[in-house]
């Protein structure tokens, strides 16, 4: 389904974001995970070599940070396989009940 708003509204969604449906609502973080998870997809299949090359314009100090911090966790996980704990499949369905 394409998106019919601008993109400030829809960052400014997903800047927001905390879960889906449900009030009141706990921040999610696997659900942002997921989200964010997708986002990333979607760069890997669609992105040239210059776009990799300009990322760090486009990245605060703190958005690297996290970035690395994340990256470093994966490394450090001694019983996980990148992407092994990740049910996506339940994951989704559990927004739709």
């Amino acid at each position: 389904m394409p998106w019919n708003g601008g993109f400030e509204e829809l960052a400014a969604y997903l800047r927001g974001f905390v879960n889906i449906g449900r009030d009141p609502v706990p921040y999610d973080f696997g659900g942002v995970l997921v989200l964010w998870l997708a986002l990333l997809d979607n760069l890997r299949a669609n992105h040239t070599d210059a776009d990799i090359g300009d990322v760090a314009g486009y990245l605060s100090p703190e958005q690297a940070a996290f970035l690395l911090r994340l990256a470093e966790r994966v490394r450090e996980a001694p019983d996980a396989e990148p992407g092994a704990a990740a049910d996506r499949g339940r994951l989704f369905a559990s927004w739709s009940s």
